[in-house]
């Protein structure tokens, strides 16, 4: 998508959902890692050293992995 936004290109599309555009919107790989990367350097910017593994809730009482193995996981694809 070469760095544009998922909602411009829907708008630009004249797609009436996001749904309709992640049809046909498909991330190569290296986007993902990338992503992945910049998400991580962000996290040890803000001075988050512990040991990777963080959970948060939300308040509706969901809890969210956030720990950096995970998002490599996902970004690499092994895990859905």
């Amino acid at each position: 998508m070469a760095g544009v936004d998922i909602r411009t290109v829907a708008e630009l599309m004249g797609h009436k959902t996001i749904q309709m555009t992640m049809r046909y919107a498909h991330l190569a790989q290296q986007h993902k890692q990338d992503a992945v990367e910049r998400l991580v350097s962000a996290k040890a910017a803000q001075g988050d050293a512990g040991t990777g593994e963080t959970h948060q809730e939300s308040s509706t009482g969901t809890r969210t992995d956030t720990s950096d193995s995970r998002a490599a996981e996902v970004a690499a694809g092994s895990i859905n």
